[in-house]
């Protein structure tokens, strides 16, 4: 384990970022500051989301454990204030902790919640208040995505208002969800800008505290609604944009729950258990190719926006004396299917699209600077590692791996398998996904179907060989090394004090 005290951490997260949206694995996208970030760090190709939905994923990371151990398994749960976090560990032990942006750690759709949307507009509340907050001590939240109705809340919609944008109608709220056009709220005053400037605050923040810093930027796009001001809106051509669609049949061979998506029905009309709870938050994805290329532009564009306020967080760093000390990790906490296979967002179907996630980490004594890794990852392991290179014991329990070694080193393998887990409510349904070598395994509870591909050979999903006679053993040696990891994510448990 590499223990260096004193270092500052960045963690920057996007929402619902596909895996291949970055310009160093996609020549057509323009995000020229994390292909800097990229060229002095290490890319990881196999970078898995625990879970692909907002609350679980983003939990894990604050928490370091599963969604199966932290009860946060979809939206619409709330984690306990009083749970264990990472950045509680970390301001215990002498560092400035900030989120800045999105938490969802909590349910948006429950009154009583914290991050209700009735919540959201309490100015007066969030007038006087910055944390503390599930460990850190200076937040800046804001909640909804680019121009939903309540998106203009928190912190955010109170330093709109400061900035004298008082009337919010003609800029949230005014079209469906799926909509895709330019916003004509002006770059300046966007959510994606408002948290790059509120990151440079709270590092400015840390250097008046003199300790070090953990902080996490928390951006909320390019989650739909699908939409940019300029010129990101406009920066790439439609006409280069890739078009991912349905293959006629292609669910045929999956689990019954898939061609019930296809069709329209989002609850599985041939599952009882589904039907009875609104289990997916996946849509059907319609249009023509000229729409969808429009749709991909745009998208782009969010990211390129991003990308260009990372900038400018860089850049105060560097101007601060911070960049050569500091640890930057990029990723997103899930997917997004953007048309692939006839589906929109994310959620229980076990596809690459959404489950795979960017990642990059941009580490202080990085051995192998502009590499590209196939060491696996996963958000579970930011907490374990970011504490390894603050220096701080790990507490038990804690599930994710120390990646330590291999965000200095890109021929470090330290994970051996990727496993995720989905339940779409508070029933006996549930998911496990399991990634080891090529191999992707989908176990369902209690259901006589499954999943298995050969991702090297099939890496677009299309052939399900869980019922084909010749895989039957690679099925069953999967399950059994299914089973072992489950046994080891268990994790370390108390120390035996005496033999009975």
């Amino acid at each position: 384990m590499i223990g260096i005290k004193k270092m500052n951490i960045l963690l920057i997260t996007t929402d619902q970022q596909r895996f291949d949206m970055l310009g160093a694995v996609n020549t057509k996208i323009k995000t020229p500051n994390l292909d800097k970030l990229a060229a002095e760090g290490i890319v990881y190709t196999k970078a898995y989301t625990p879970c692909a939905v907002c609350t679980p994923a983003r939990v894990s990371i604050l928490t370091g454990h599963l969604p199966s151990r932290h009860g946060c398994f979809n939206i619409g749960v709330s984690l306990p204030d009083d749970y264990p976090t990472i950045p509680a560990l970390l301001a215990k032990n002498g560092y400035f902790t900030s989120l800045i942006g999105k938490s969802h750690f909590h349910s948006w759709r429950t009154p009583e919640s914290f991050e209700s949307i009735q919540n959201s507009v309490n100015w007066d509340f969030f007038r006087n208040w910055q944390g503390p907050f599930h460990g850190f001590e200076y937040t800046k939240l804001a909640i909804g995505h680019s121009s939903q109705d309540f998106a203009a809340s928190m912190h955010y919609g109170l330093w709109l208002k400061e900035q004298g944008i008082t009337d919010f109608k003609p800029y949230f709220g005014r079209e469906p969800y799926v909509n895709t056009r330019v916003c004509e709220l002006e770059d300046r005053y966007s959510c994606t800008a408002w948290i790059g400037g509120e990151t440079i605050n709270a590092i400015d923040k840390s250097l008046e505290s003199g300790k070090p810093f953990f902080i996490w930027s928390s951006f909320l796009d390019p989650h739909a609604p699908i939409t940019a001001p300029e010129p990101w809106a406009s920066l790439h051509n439609p006409a280069d944009m890739p078009v991912y669609g349905y293959v006629d049949g292609e669910m045929d061979n999956k689990p019954p729950f898939y061609k019930s998506l296809i069709e329209g029905n989002l609850y599985g009309k041939d599952d009882p258990e589904l039907q009875r709870n609104n289990w997916t938050v996946t849509g059907v994805y319609r249009g023509a190719d000229e729409e969808k290329r429009h749709e991909m532009a745009v998208y782009y564009g969010m990211l390129s926006q991003i990308d260009h306020h990372v900038g400018l967080i860089m850049d105060h760093l560097k101007a601060r004396g911070l960049y050569g000390d500091t640890l930057i990790i990029f990723t997103a906490d899930h997917g997004d299917m953007m048309g692939h296979h006839g589906l929109r967002a994310k959620g229980m179907p076990a596809f690459e699209d959404s489950q795979k996630i960017p990642f990059i980490v941009r580490h202080p004594h990085c051995r192998t600077p502009d590499a590209f890794s196939t060491a696996r990852q996963d958000l579970t392991d930011i907490g374990r590692s970011v504490l390894s290179a603050a220096g701080i014991a790990a507490p038990a329990g804690l599930q994710g791996f120390d990646q330590s070694e291999s965000w200095i080193n890109a021929d470090v393998q330290t994970r051996p398998y990727n496993y995720l887990e989905y339940k779409p409510a508070q029933s006996a349904f549930a998911q496990r996904t399991f990634i080891y070598d090529d191999y992707k395994l989908v176990f369902y509870h209690n259901r006589p179907y499954g999943e298995l591909y050969n991702l090297a050979a099939d890496p677009d999903q299309y052939d399900n060989l869980w019922d084909k006679s010749r895989y039957a053993e690679k099925k069953n040696e999967l399950l059994g090394r299914l089973i072992s990891a489950q046994i080891e994510l268990e994790g370390e448990l108390r120390p035996r004090t005496a033999s009975s």
